[in-house]
């Protein structure tokens, strides 16, 4: 039985355009850190991105990921831990609202996310945690979801394992106390959401447009639409 919904957010049910967007965050975070402290924006990119690559590689059950990437970020930057994150906050609350004035919600996410609310499934943003809450709320508004109910939003400061390690869908699962095999992951990523969420032994959808390939792991596949039907049809 069909118990929760874990939606990937980027890419899923907002059209963000990982790629291009993920360009013009980092050269937004590294002209802010440019501003206001003599760190080149080159430098910057490569810590934040190192940081959240042995962040993601290592085994840190007890400690959070924001706990992690500020121990590894600091070690690299020889920054004070406790000056990181006021700035990093001033750049989400100032800088960052600004980077997706011009993005869309996909076409049917909210249908979705409110069928499975019909249903009585609990449902998840299952973003990969990579980023504060609050950078995730603001992409929720860009969403149009920002106004409805979530039973859980991962982000930075809640998960203790990202994408695309099978133990972050079971780490959710336990935070629901959902088996995993009545969980569901919508998702656009081939490897991050289908693949790995298969490992973790949840049921996947893929959701692909214009006639893209489905992963051969998923269990179903089509644009966001057909999931909302298949929901609606049991």
């Amino acid at each position: 039985m069909l118990q929760a919904v874990l939606f990937d957010l980027d890419d899923t049910l907002l059209q963000t355009e990982t790629d291009a967007f993920m360009v013009r965050y980092f050269r937004a975070v590294g002209d802010y850190f440019e501003e206001t402290s003599e760190v080149g924006s080159e430098t910057l990119q490569g810590w934040i991105i190192t940081a959240c690559e042995r962040m993601v590689r290592q085994d840190h059950p007890t400690e959070s990921n924001a706990d992690v990437f500020t121990r590894e970020f600091c070690a690299l930057s020889g920054l004070d831990p406790d000056g990181l994150w006021p700035s990093f906050t001033r750049f989400y609350e100032e800088i960052y609202p600004g980077l997706g004035s011009h993005l869309e919600p996909m076409p049917g996410a909210r249908e979705a996310v409110l069928e499975a609310r019909t249903q009585g499934c609990k449902v998840v943003i299952a973003t990969n945690p990579l980023f504060p809450l609050g950078a995730i709320q603001t992409r929720l508004l860009w969403a149009g979801l920002n106004d409805l109910p979530f039973d859980l939003v991962t982000g930075l400061e809640n998960m203790h394992y990202a994408k695309p390690r099978p133990a972050y869908y079971a780490e959710i699962a336990r935070m629901l106390a959902v088996p995993a095999e009545e969980c569901v992951v919508v998702g656009n990523d081939p490897v991050q959401d289908i693949a790995a969420a298969r490992q973790a032994g949840m049921w996947t959808f893929h959701v692909v447009r214009d006639g893209g390939e489905p992963a051969p792991e998923a269990h179903a596949a089509g644009e966001l639409g057909e999931f909302t039907r298949a929901l609606r049809d049991g």
